[in-house]
Formats: structure tokens, C-alpha cells, sequence
């Protein structure tokens, strides 16, 4: 065989190989994004839980809450859910609330307890009863409560490549923190 063969066999077997390597390349910096973006929101909501449990001076709210977790999702577009302190029926949903936008998460402020679901906010909240399908808001007081955390975030590949293993695109990441309130 010649030398001038040899190249353009060599030509041949690149083309071939390339597109693979290409995608593979691809799919790697989709999962380190997924890898990323679970290791910054586990972050954020344990932050989150902590401010919740936070006493002094002024107690916390949801709202102090809903921004320690967004103060600390670098990059990660976060808001508060309709109704924060959970919605007037079994909690957690069967199918998680999610959100409808590509590469966003809603946060929850919920009770920590499965069969008590009394107390569901910060003391510094205020309370509220229930409307318009949203649970009452039962802040924690004196004594010791479990508050949940959570954040329900739709993550989106960038690569279609990716995409089509995955169904729909979107992998939906579900955080979670509970904590014991103490005051």
C-alpha cells in the first residue's frame, strides 16, 4: 500500500469516528451541567433551611427563605411557589408541581412531619388561613418542628443529542431539607 492510501484511509476512519467522539464530548458537558446544577441547589436549600430556623431579634419569613435559596443558586433562575406553604391537599403531591419553564425551579417552604402537617412556615410568618386551594400558614412557634424545604427544579439538556434518550428533554430534580425548628 502506499504512503498516499494510508492518508486517505486514515481521512476515512476520522470522518467515521468524529461525529461519536463529537457527541460524546456533548454529552459530557450535559451531565457535569446536571451534576452542577443538583450539587448548587443542594446548597441553596440547606441554606435555605438553615435561615428558616434562624431566631433573635427578627424571625425569619418565607420570604427571607425564598431569598437565602436564591441568593445561593448561582445561576440557577428560582421563585417562589403559588402557594409556598403547600397546597389544601395530601403533601407531597403524587406528580410533583413543576415548572413549566426549561431550566427553572419553584421552592417550598412545607410541614417536615407526614402525620402532622400543623406547622408549615418560619416563625417570623404570619399566619393565614387556607384559601384559593393554597394550605393554612402555621408558623413554628415555641418548641421544636420539622420544616421541609423543597425545591422542584425541570432541568433541560441543551443537546438534542441528549434530548432524545431523555423522552421529553427535561429531567425534573426534586431538593430536599428538613429541619427541627428550636425556639
Amino acid at each position: 500500500m502506499t504512503r498516499r492510501k494510508k492518508r486517505a484511509q486514515s481521512l476515512v476512519e476520522m470522518a467515521m469516528i468524529a461525529p461519536i467522539l463529537i457527541m460524546m464530548l456533548i454529552s459530557v458537558v450535559d451531565l457535569g451541567r446536571a451534576a452542577y446544577d443538583y450539587a448548587t441547589l443542594a446548597a441553596a436549600v440547606r441554606e435555605g433551611a438553615r435561615v428558616a430556623t434562624l431566631t433573635g431579634s427578627t424571625r425569619m419569613t418565607d420570604t427571607d427563605v425564598v431569598n437565602a435559596i436564591k441568593n445561593n443558586a448561582f445561576g440557577l433562575p428560582l421563585s417562589a411557589a403559588p402557594c409556598v406553604n403547600g397546597i389544601n391537599t395530601n403533601w407531597p403531591p403524587s406528580t410533583p408541581v413543576a415548572p413549566a419553564a426549561p431550566n427553572g425551579g419553584i421552592i417550598y417552604i412545607v410541614s417536615g412531619s407526614s402525620s402532622s402537617r400543623t406547622v408549615n412556615a418560619p416563625a417570623g410568618q404570619a399566619p393565614a388561613a387556607a384559601a384559593g386551594g393554597c394550605a393554612a400558614v402555621t408558623p413554628a412557634y415555641a418548641g421544636r418542628y420539622q420544616l421541609t424545604i423543597r425545591v422542584v427544579y425541570n432541568f433541560q439538556t441543551l443537546t438534542p443529542f441528549v434530548q432524545q434518550f431523555l423522552g421529553s428533554g427535561s429531567v425534573y430534580m426534586i431538593v430536599t431539607s428538613t429541619v427541627t425548628t428550636e425556639y
